[in-house]
């Protein structure tokens, strides 16, 4: 999957607001590194301060990129209730001039699962995630806006990339309205739980990005990473049977795989904003995957 390549750079923020950054951190910004997972226009880098600490920062600009500075503010407010003992990393300091948005975190000493996945990476992130801390009755959303989509699509949109979906779409709009319901529930779910939001260090497995943190069933973060196997080639149907709640129904699985393939291909088929072109294809990428999954569960 393409990364966004053209991020702002520490050097491109502006003073005032680096000055502010030093000042939250207290100390001297003396190198930055970019960070390349990931789709955000915005910083992502890892600051390296004098006195050797560091510090994760993500920003952006609200002026250029209003949707981008909004999500980071709703990362703020998610982080601020998120349970104790979750892996993820500390929200250290929030900057907001009303216009640009900076989120410190405390920096984890990681990078991203093997990309392709590899079993190995794979399972040793499937059992973390069915080892989250998932705390009931958080003041966080029910809805969830990033499921479904199959009814905006088109046979000649998707036909080009899957010929089965295109014949099984009225299938997959009762189907993904049967997975918006399978998907509700009062637990904590990460909701964008794909290997660009995973660090692995070498004791840990660390979820970043939590803005669209939702109450909902557990189960919807597992279907999640292991479509994004899927789309790499891996069987994920021995992880989801090692790591599934086996009170969860096949049904409610393909349901919400499918609401799941639907969010991700019609935004992958929808015009993009200039500059965000590697969004589509990441959504493409992994929608895909999804549907195939999806297809071999109902047709086996």
């Amino acid at each position: 999957m393409a990364r966004s390549k053209d991020r702002t750079r520490w050097h491109e923020i502006p003073s005032p607001v680096r000055a502010a950054v030093e000042k939250a951190v207290n100390g001297r910004v003396v190198h930055a590194e970019n960070c390349d997972g990931g789709f955000s226009p915005g910083l992502a880098s890892r600051l390296q301060l004098a006195d050797g600490r560091g510090v994760f920062a993500k920003a952006a600009d609200g002026g250029t990129w209003p949707w981008e500075a909004e999500t980071h503010r709703t990362e703020a407010r998610v982080n601020a209730v998120l349970p104790a003992g979750l892996a993820a990393p500390r929200l250290l300091h929030v900057l907001d001039d009303g216009e640009w948005v900076v989120l410190l975190f405390e920096e984890i000493d990681g990078g991203p699962p093997a990309q392709p996945w590899n079993a190995v990476d794979l399972a040793r992130v499937a059992e973390q995630v069915a080892a989250m801390p998932r705390a009931a009755g958080l003041d966080l959303p029910r809805e969830h806006p990033r499921l479904g989509g199959w009814a905006s699509i088109t046979p000649e949109q998707i036909a080009p990339h899957s010929a089965w979906a295109a014949g099984q779409l009225s299938y997959l709009v009762k189907l993904e309205n049967e997975g918006i319901l399978a998907a509700q529930g009062d637990a904590l779910v990460h909701f964008d739980l794909y290997p660009f939001n995973i660090l692995l260090t070498a004791h840990r497995v660390v979820f970043v990005d939590w803005p669209h943190a939702r109450l909902g069933a557990p189960i919807v973060d597992l279907v999640m990473l292991l479509s994004s196997a899927a789309a790499d080639g891996l069987d994920p149907e021995p992880v989801l049977h090692r790591h599934a709640d086996p009170g969860v129904p096949p049904q409610a699985v393909d349901a919400i795989l499918a609401a799941h393939a639907g969010f991700l291909l019609s935004g992958a088929v929808s015009a993009m904003v200039p500059g965000l072109e590697a969004i589509a294809a990441a959504k493409l990428h992994l929608g895909l995957g999804a549907v195939t999954w999806l297809q071999r569960r109902l047709t086996r």
